[in-house]
């Protein structure tokens, strides 16, 4: 399997120490330069962006099609733009985004969008990770948002959910 990530992804699951889950899910995991230059180049000193450098399992790939990134610029950010035009450049099996609008551009451009809470519940189901728990709340802890009635949703979607 072949997944394109967006920079939001690939930044939390470094900066809670999960990265690795990530080469465990997928045969390769590719990032266009825009989401290398803002989770490494730009990032430098936080956390999570040396952990990435020093990946070297992480493909970087260019992006042929700019005229198309520039198309998508005007609903989207540059690292998002470029990881939608990538997953197709390269006939990946999906692409990694959590922003709403991102997704729905992705969609639109008939490429399949996972996101990163959907990476997890796969993790479990495919028994790469005994809970998905302490990856939300580490998450959380690290600023990415998860809603309630979302995170509620997927423990009980894993079969976590906490007894009433």
């Amino acid at each position: 399997m072949i997944l394109v990530l967006d920079a939001s992804p690939l930044i939390t699951l470094a900066r809670i120490g999960s990265l690795g889950l990530l080469h465990q899910l997928a045969d390769q995991i590719v990032i266009p330069d825009a989401v290398y230059v803002e989770s490494v180049s730009q990032a430098r000193g936080r956390p999570g962006s040396i952990e990435i450098a020093q990946a070297d399992w992480i493909i970087r790939r260019q992006v042929e099609n700019q005229a198309r990134v520039m198309r998508l610029r005007t609903r989207v950010g540059l690292g998002e733009a470029e990881a939608i035009v990538l997953a197709q450049q390269i006939h990946a099996h999906a692409v990694v985004l959590d922003d709403a609008t991102a997704r729905q551009v992705a969609e639109q451009e008939g490429c399949p969008v996972v996101g990163l809470l959907g990476l997890l519940v796969d993790g479990k189901r495919r028994g790469l990770l005994s809970t998905v728990k302490p990856l939300l709340d580490a998450m959380r802890e690290a600023g990415f948002f998860v809603g309630e009635e979302l995170y509620t949703a997927i423990l009980r979607q894993v079969g976590e959910e906490s007894p009433h």
